[in-house]
């Protein structure tokens, strides 16, 4: 075994636990971990992270610089909880498509809550208690079970949309409206 595989920088010198910063073998290691960079050009530590709740960090400040409150609204559309929910419902096996809710408006019917109606998701969205009711209606894949599959879409839809939109779902409605073979394109742009 080498020097490299018994844990050791291969001077015989051993390696420092991960994380505990950067490590140079050779002399300068005797030193220990190299401290990181200070003042205008260093990078802020929440600038490497990713996610929803971090704050962009243009100015090299910290989410706890922000001490004041912004006046403003946040506005979600219908559109877009819709969207969301549809992608959630086609992410589950056995989801053949969505389908148009039945008597919604036909093919000629303009703006976004037909086009939303046709695309088989409605949205009741309630501002006043921060919630969202949804109905889904889709067409399952023949040969699966039917209700797991409706109750796998329920749970999906409602993690995601929650998730995503940072408010209660309060209800998720799945309606299952056709049954469709596997990979039949033609019945699912019907």
């Amino acid at each position: 075994m080498t020097g490299l595989d018994k844990g050791s920088a291969g001077s015989g010198e051993p390696r420092p636990e991960p994380g505990a910063g950067p490590f140079f073998p050779g002399p300068a290691a005797r030193r220990g971990p190299v401290p990181p960079p200070r003042g205008p050009l260093a990078a802020p530590t929440s600038a490497v992270s990713s996610g929803a709740n971090v704050l962009p960090m243009t100015l090299q400040g910290t989410p706890g610089d922000i001490t004041t409150a912004v006046d403003g609204r946040i506005t979600i559309e219908n559109g877009v909880i819709g969207k969301i929910a549809a992608l959630a419902a086609l992410e589950v096996g056995g989801v053949a498509a969505l389908v148009p809710r039945p008597g919604t408006p036909g093919p000629g019917a303009q703006g976004p809550d037909a086009e939303r109606a046709r695309a088989g998701v409605r949205v009741d969205f309630d501002e006043h208690a921060d919630e969202v009711a949804l109905d889904v209606a889709i067409a399952v894949e023949y040969g699966t079970v039917i209700k797991d599959v409706a109750r796998l879409v329920k749970a999906n839809v409602a993690r995601v949309a929650g998730l995503m939109l940072g408010m209660r779902i309060a209800a998720v409605n799945v309606s299952v409206e056709d049954v469709r073979m596997p990979g039949d394109q033609a019945a699912t742009r019907a």
